[in-house]
């Protein structure tokens, strides 16, 4: 584990200790499957002093921009769950006076929140929490991790939805434990993202409730993992040294089902264990502290860490398992088969001096090493592995500080661990204290010694495959990935896209680029090749939107549509645009006035960009002996012919709007620019690797005929995935509110010559000039685009494609509020 990046509070000089107001106070952290941490804190981060701003908020923080921390909500109670649903998009917030809460993002910002449900449980000690499991489960086949095929590779797991409506259909929902030994069920309505953005104030849902055993005890912690049958597995525990029962883990079996308007939860006993029958038989005034599942859907493994009431902690792994028992013949049904229990079985222990605080696991099974990290009350992390419980490592952020921070050495009395997880693909470790500060460590999976082996480069393509099938982000194995494999893994990742079934790759190809631009974004060398990729995103997206406006004229012709009887012609490499109108059906292609009024800023863009790949052509293709690898825009040619079926569509449109076209700033009226990047566009897709002389002299005098518009450059980002971090020393030290200069990156901004230079804020979305410095916009967290606040759609075709980018921007990063 090397300690990555450390996110601190600003000049914290205060002597002030929080040790015995925090007392009755549960730090806790969760991360989403986005890379989103939401966490506890006692204190506003905003704030220059502890001591200001006392009370029970909830933040959340990007892990690519830890030193933007986002207040959800301030409490009135302590917080006891905090629980993400497995998209990332709704956040559970429950106290410990029975309020759950369901947050999302206002207005799709992340700097945003608003609460859309609210459920009570009146007294209530909320201790576990648990969205319902929605029956998708997809593994990777560990003795398949060779193939390339991803039908292959990914298999559908047989796992059954929590709760199941009429067709099969899964429910959204939660379900709750509390400390009295109540459970609670609600249903989250089906409600879409857009009526739950209108709420003023958050729907009162009503819970069903039910006793977890025959009688209610008392329980100070509990978990709940999924069972595949689609039921809930839940392990309780009492860690009060008044109970009886207090050495004892009992197990139910949990199953909510619907019927009709509500809900129903059934509770059944399962085998139970002392802790006594396991290798701490000989240990006395041991207390249960924490019971963890291994896995979230592993319901055969259970963690339990006990403290000791004079110090120290004793860590077991027990395992439900199937045992033969000698019973009496007369009571055997079949005297061939011996009688078979369930038992649970003690299969490995950890012990330490100092008593563990919290306790957390890897979250996915299939990974070729889960640990368990304990945080200790010394302020030590211990990583285990999971299946021996033998000690990898050992850290303590007291030690990380810096050394020349005078002013932090006054507050290490009061420095305790609050909270501890790990990200769902494993590789980043996230340690909060309970000053609200943040510790994110690097995860090695795999030795040193074997950087740069194929084995190493096959398991990073499998897990970026694995993101790119199930949606998951893949920030931290970004953060992970050491920039001598780079090459490699681009290589790899794109020859296996390149080999799937032609359907697999039309589903997959935006999440392909995607990921492929974050991978580039990485070293200083793959700017280009990431801007010319963005570029090419931006194109699919506009080729996609605008072949979905065209509309057959003939009704009974199913075959074939506009689109591809237009790709039919194109296909003959025809240079005169006006020829290949002559062989389209124009009716095809009629559209309104106002709807092709409102497509004249993506016109314009496609434009540009045509100008712009002719315009660098020659000096591109100076350098052919140093040929480099990556991507380039220009010899690609499904780009290529992308950007021809659009000119074919703007040339037939504005013969029925003039004002759609693109505006060009030319040396001579007379010059027909569409016609002149049509004829050119054909000429370079006919051989892209090796265009002819003349067409490059023709691309030469092209800036002396027509003014080159400067394509969208992000002018500068500041984030942890930089490309300066692996130049930059370690551990990066933040603070809230700041951003790191250190990790602040420029891209050099090719200027074509005859360009012109524009530091006008475009946005990102609409593509239209906002201004030098506009008053307010939302910018990504990933990639620093700028996109307007305010919807400017007037039209129908506007709006769906200002939908494709509501949630998140184009390369899969959340959107934050920022004002000048």
């Amino acid at each position: 584990m090397d300690l990555l990046y450390t996110t601190v509070r600003k000049g914290h000089a205060n002597t002030f200790s929080f040790t015995e107001t925090q007392h009755n106070f549960e730090f806790l952290c969760n991360t989403s499957s986005c890379n989103v941490l939401a966490f506890t804190t006692t204190n506003e981060l905003t704030e220059p002093s502890p001591i200001q701003g006392w009370g029970f908020h909830i933040y959340v923080v990007d892990l690519n921009a830890p030193w933007f921390p986002y207040r959800v909500t301030s409490n009135k109670y302590p917080i006891s769950v905090l629980q993400w649903d497995v998209l990332g998009r709704y956040l559970l917030v429950g106290d410990r006076n029975g309020h759950v809460q369901i947050f999302v993002q206002k207005d799709n910002l992340l700097s945003e929140w608003k609460s859309v449900y609210s459920v009570k449980f009146p007294g209530e000690n909320i201790i576990a929490a648990a969205f319902f499991h929605n029956g998708r489960k997809l593994n990777l086949q560990t003795d398949k991790k060779d193939q390339y095929l991803y039908l292959e590779k990914f298999q559908k797991v047989k796992f059954a939805a929590s709760v199941r409506q009429f067709g099969g259909v899964p429910v959204e929902g939660v379900l709750i434990v509390s400390a009295t030994g109540m459970l609670g069920a609600f249903v989250i309505p089906p409600e879409s993202n857009a009526n739950i953005q209108k709420l003023s104030e958050p729907i009162k849902l009503v819970p069903v409730t039910e006793s977890l055993a025959v009688t209610r005890n008392y329980y100070t912690t509990a978990d709940i993992c999924y069972g595949k049958n689609g039921y809930f597995r839940v392990a309780v525990g009492n860690g009060d040294s008044k109970s009886a029962n207090s050495n004892m883990i009992q197990c139910f079996r949990v199953a909510v089902k619907q019927r009709e308007e509500t809900l129903e939860i059934n509770s059944t006993a399962l085998p139970s264990f002392f802790l006594a029958e396991g290798m701490g038989k000989d240990l006395k005034e041991l207390r249960v502290a924490h019971v963890q599942w291994v896995f979230s859907e592993d319901a055969d493994s259970l963690i339990v860490a006990s403290n000791h009431t004079g110090g120290g902690c004793f860590v077991e792994q027990w395992e439900l398992t199937e045992e033969s028992t000698p019973i009496h013949k007369l009571f055997q049904s079949n005297k061939n088969e011996p009688f078979k229990t369930l038992l649970w079985v003690s299969k490995s222990q950890y012990m330490y001096t100092s008593k563990v605080i919290k306790i957390c696991t890897t979250k996915l099974n299939f990974l070729s090493s889960s640990f368990i990290y304990l945080a200790m009350s010394d302020n030590s992390i211990h990583c285990l592995q999971r299946d021996t419980l033998k000690r990898l490592t050992c850290t303590n952020i007291v030690s990380i500080r810096d050394p020349n921070d005078h002013s932090s050495k006054q507050i290490k009395l009061g420095l305790k661990i609050g909270a501890i997880d790990v990200t769902h693909l494993g590789h980043l470790f996230v340690t909060l204290d309970t000053f609200g500060q943040l510790y994110v460590y690097r995860c090695n999976f795999m030795c040193q010694d074997q950087l740069g082996t194929p084995a190493l480069i096959v398991q990073t393509v499998n897990l970026l495959e694995y993101c790119l099938v199930t949606g998951l982000d893949s920030l931290d194995i970004l953060l992970t990935l050491k920039t001598q494999i780079l090459e490699n893994v681009l290589e790899r990742l794109t020859e296996n896209f390149h080999r799937q079934p032609p359907n697999v790759q039309q589903y997959y190809y935006v999440n392909f680029l995607t990921m492929k631009i974050a991978l580039y974004r990485l070293s200083i060398s793959g700017q280009q090749k990431a801007h010319d990729l963005s570029n090419l995103l931006i194109l699919h997206s506009i080729l996609i939107a605008f072949k979905s406006l065209l509309r057959p004229s003939d009704l009974t012709s199913h075959d074939k549509g506009p689109a591809e009887n237009l790709a039919m012609v194109l296909s003959e490499s025809v240079p005169d645009v006006d020829k290949v109108l002559l062989n389209v059906e124009a009716k095809e292609f009629t559209m309104e006035r106002p709807t092709l009024q409102s497509l004249q800023q993506l016109i314009q863009w496609v434009a540009d960009l045509a100008l712009n790949i002719l315009a660098k052509l020659p000096e591109s293709r100076s350098f052919m002996s140093n040929k480099s690898q990556g991507y380039d825009i220009s010899k690609d040619i499904i780009a290529l012919n992308s950007i021809r079926e659009l000119l074919v569509m703007i040339r037939i449109w504005g013969l029925l709007n003039p004002q759609c076209l693109p505006v060009f700033s030319r040396s001579a009226d007379n010059l027909d620019i569409l016609g002149t990047l049509f004829r050119l566009l054909t000429k370079l897709s006919l051989n892209p690797n090796e265009p002819d002389d003349l067409l490059l002299d023709e691309c030469c005098l092209l800036p002396n005929q027509v003014l080159i518009p400067q394509l969208q450059y992000v002018p500068s980002r500041t984030m942890i995935a930089s490309p300066l971090l692996p130049h930059v020393t370690l551990p990066v030290m933040c603070d809230y509110g700041v951003e790191n200069e250190s990790l602040k990156f420029c891209p050099e901004v090719p200027i074509v010559e005859g360009g012109l230079s524009n530091d006008n804020v475009i946005d990102s979305v609409m593509y239209l000039q906002l201004g030098r410095r506009p008053p307010s916009l939302r910018r990504c967290t990933r990639c620093g685009s700028c996109s307007s606040v305010v919807s400017v759609a007037k039209t129908a075709a506007m709006k769906a494609w200002e939908q494709r980018w509501i949630d998140k921007c184009r390369c899969n990063g959340f959107w934050r509020l920022e004002v000048a």
